[in-house]
């Protein structure tokens, strides 16, 4: 008889257990985002870096699911938004969008892998439909791919303007870089204006410089935090600026480079203390970064000039494919020594050094110490001048 009413106890409590589930799950509130991939990766290609919905934790991006393209290359996905937040649709590894998961479902089309033969990868403007609560990551995103098309112009005809032995042209074209940077904070500045009553501006504020800007970051930061006490970005942000502040002292002119350790294209580790009594400009660059590979032309053009009189350059990669950053090397006949932990923005030497933009660098001398900071076409030729001599 025990064993019975045992047996029937056990019964309700599955069956409460089951009505607990369910009544949680329909607390739940989801939204769907759809949409269509233009041109699928491989099927290898998939299965290696699958299409994926993750959460930026810290400096770390966590997978939440995975999405399964149909044959068509659409596809659908539920995404939990029972509070409001941000994630990141990680397309391939080709793309990365993040959108803003709250009232309404959300539509958005990828290009997907890029067919054309071109010399760096240049994603296209992705754009998030169905959802106003988005248009701020629209317009933002929009406003950072003119800029983003708009250095690689720079870049392209600075480089002719070298060959042309323009010198007036190329010290002109090396300036825009800073105009161009300060042009898309300006225009950030005011969405964030535009956009006060939203928690989406948080996404807004990540495109502001964390030390010129800092002021408004912190002021907009504790507002939205006071506003939405679930806004966890919000209460992030001010450790994120303090972080920021203690590296730029550490990265700063006249400070001691930080060491690392981090392996070679053959796999081989190579430390910044091994170029100790010499000078080196430690370059940071990606083979999918056009500005970095307009820049390009310029740094070997200085490396085949100093190099004889004592330059060395370091390169360290953002890239996560080994494949990509061999080729680019390669094409771009980049003759120094490079490094990458394959790990893309997560490399540990760019978190190190706070690299938030590439093409980055920081030209060290023989002592170990900083003495410029993201020197660029006819700034860096100068800077070696006054080094090595003409």
């Amino acid at each position: 008889m025990k064993r019975c009413q045992h047996a029937f106890a056990g019964i309700l409590l599955l069956l409460a257990g089951s009505t607990l589930s369910a009544t949680a799950q329909q607390g739940k509130k989801f939204i769907t985002v759809s949409g269509k991939i233009k041109f699928p990766p491989p099927a290898e290609q998939q299965q290696k870096f699958p299409f994926r919905v993750q959460k930026q934790v810290g400096d770390e991006r966590v997978t939440i699911d995975t999405i399964h393209l149909k044959p068509d290359g659409s596809y659908s996905v539920k995404i939990d938004a029972t509070r409001p937040q941000f994630y990141i649709l990680n397309e391939f590894e080709e793309d990365r969008l993040t959108i803003w998961a709250g009232k309404d479902n959300l539509k958005i089309d990828f290009r997907g892998m890029d067919t054309a033969k071109i010399k760096y990868k240049n994603p296209p403007y992705v754009f998030i439909e169905g959802s106003k609560e988005n248009d701020l990551i629209n317009q933002v995103n929009f406003i950072s791919y003119r800029n983003y098309q708009q250095s690689i112009e720079n870049g392209q005809l600075q480089y002719k303007a070298s060959l042309a032995k323009d010198t007036a042209l190329e010290k002109a074209l090396g300036r825009q870089y800073d105009w161009l940077s300060n042009d898309m904070r300006e225009r950030i500045k005011l969405l964030i204006r535009m956009n006060q009553h939203t928690p989406v501006l948080m996404y807004a504020l990540d495109y502001l410089h964390p030390r010129k800007d800092k002021e408004l970051i912190l002021a907009e930061a504790s507002r939205l935090a006071k506003a939405y006490p679930w806004l966890a970005e919000a209460k992030q942000k001010r450790e994120d600026i303090e972080r920021a502040e203690a590296i730029a002292r550490k990265t700063g002119i006249g400070a001691v480079a930080m060491d690392f350790v981090q392996n070679n294209t053959n796999g081989k580790p190579i430390k910044l203390s091994d170029y100790r009594g010499k000078y080196v400009l430690l370059d940071f660059w990606a083979s999918w970064c056009g500005p970095c590979r307009a820049e390009n032309p310029n740094v070997l053009d200085n490396y085949e000039r100093f190099h004889v009189k004592g330059l060395e350059i370091l390169g360290v990669s953002l890239d996560d494919k080994k494949d990509a950053w061999i080729k680019a090397i390669k094409d771009d006949g980049l003759e120094w020594t490079h490094v990458s932990d394959l790990k893309g923005w997560k490399n540990a030497v760019a978190k190190e050094y706070n690299i938030r933009a590439v093409p980055s660098n920081f030209l060290i001398d023989k002592e170990g110490k900083i003495v410029a900071v993201n020197l660029r076409g006819e700034e860096l030729t100068s800077k070696l001048e006054q080094i090595f001599g003409k």
